[in-house]
C-alpha cells in the first residue's frame, strides 16, 4: 500500500464492475475521509442476479485494499437481501434501518405550535453554540453506533458538516432560540423536485423532552410551506424510536425502509 502512487490511489477510490452476475459501483467519500482521517468509499450501485458470489466483488475488495480505504459503507433497499448476503460475505455488516419519512405540504395547516420559537438563516456568530450542539445531541447514527468506529467520529462528522454549512452553495443552516438561547438547529436543502431536505437537526439535550421537538418541527414545516415546497423529507434510524414517535404525530408518512452495512478495516 504504501508503494501506490497518490494518483493511483485516488483512482482506486472510484470505480465499478459492470460484467457477469454482478454490477456495482463506488466512490469515495470525501467528507468522511476528512473525519477519519483515512479513505471511505460508498457503494453506490449493486445489483446481482442469480448465480452471482462474493468472488465476483473481487475488483472492488482489491481496490480497497491497493487504496488504504478504512471504512466502506453500503446502503440498500429493505428487500434486497442477495446483495446484502454477497456483502455479508466479504466483512460487510449490518450497522441500521433507516427510514424517510415524506410530508406533503398541500397537507399543512397551521395550529400554534409552529409559533414562539424566533427561526433564522444562522449567521457566523450562531456557528459556535451550534457545533456545540452538534457535538452532543446525536447518539443513535451508523457513526455513533458502529462500535468498530473511533469514539467520538460520529459527533465530529456532524460538527465538520455544521461547520461548512455557511459556505455550502444550495444547503441552509437555520437556529431556532428562545429568549436568545439556541434551542434547535436544522439543515435543510430545496431540492429541484420541489422537496424540501431536512439533512441534519436536533434539539438542545438540556430541552429535549419538554415539547421543543413539536415546535420547533412544526416552525421548519410551516417555513417549508412558505417557501412554496411540495413536500419535506428526512431520514431518520429505526432505532431512534423517539423521533420517529414525533414525526408520527406530526403527519409524516413512512415508505419502505433501507438498510446500512459498513465493512471496516480489521486492525
Amino acid at each position: 500500500m504504501a508503494n501506490v502512487s497518490e494518483s493511483r490511489r485516488s483512482a482506486l477510490l472510484h470505480g465499478e464492475i459492470t460484467a457477469g452476475p454482478l454490477r456495482l459501483a463506488w466512490a469515495e467519500a470525501p467528507w468522511d475521509t476528512v473525519v477519519l482521517g483515512h479513505p471511505v468509499v460508498q457503494i453506490s450501485r449493486i445489483e446481482a442476479d442469480l448465480g452471482a458470489r462474493a468472488d465476483d466483488l473481487a475488483p472492488f475488495v482489491v481496490a480497497c485494499e491497493a487504496g488504504g480505504v478504512e471504512l466502506a459503507s453500503c446502503r440498500l433497499a429493505h428487500d434486497r437481501l442477495r446483495e446484502s448476503m454477497l456483502l455479508e460475505e466479504i466483512g460487510f455488516r449490518f450497522i441500521e434501518m433507516v427510514y424517510q419519512p415524506e410530508f406533503a405540504c398541500s397537507e399543512w395547516t397551521q395550529t400554534g405550535d409552529e409559533r414562539g420559537l424566533e427561526l433564522v438563516l444562522a449567521s457566523a456568530r450562531d456557528l459556535p453554540a451550534i457545533i456545540e450542539l452538534a457535538g452532543t445531541a446525536f447518539g443513535c447514527e451508523r457513526f455513533h453506533m458502529d462500535p468498530r468506529l473511533p469514539s467520538g467520529l460520529g459527533d465530529l462528522r456532524y460538527q465538520n458538516w455544521v461547520r461548512n454549512c455557511l459556505e455550502h452553495p444550495s444547503q441552509r443552516l437555520y437556529a431556532l432560540r428562545e429568549a436568545g438561547d439556541l434551542v434547535a438547529f436544522f439543515v435543510v436543502e430545496m431540492l429541484v423536485d420541489g422537496t424540501c431536505y431536512w439533512h441534519l437537526n436536533a434539539v438542545s439535550p438540556a430541552r429535549q423532552g419538554m415539547g421543543y421537538g413539536l415546535r420547533a418541527w412544526r416552525q421548519m414545516m410551516h417555513q417549508a410551506f412558505k417557501d412554496g415546497a411540495r413536500r419535506v423529507r428526512t431520514s431518520i434510524v429505526a432505532r431512534n424510536h423517539r423521533v420517529l414517535n414525533l414525526y408520527a404525530r406530526l403527519g409524516f408518512v413512512f415508505p419502505a425502509p433501507s438498510m446500512t452495512f459498513h465493512w471496516v478495516r480489521s486492525a
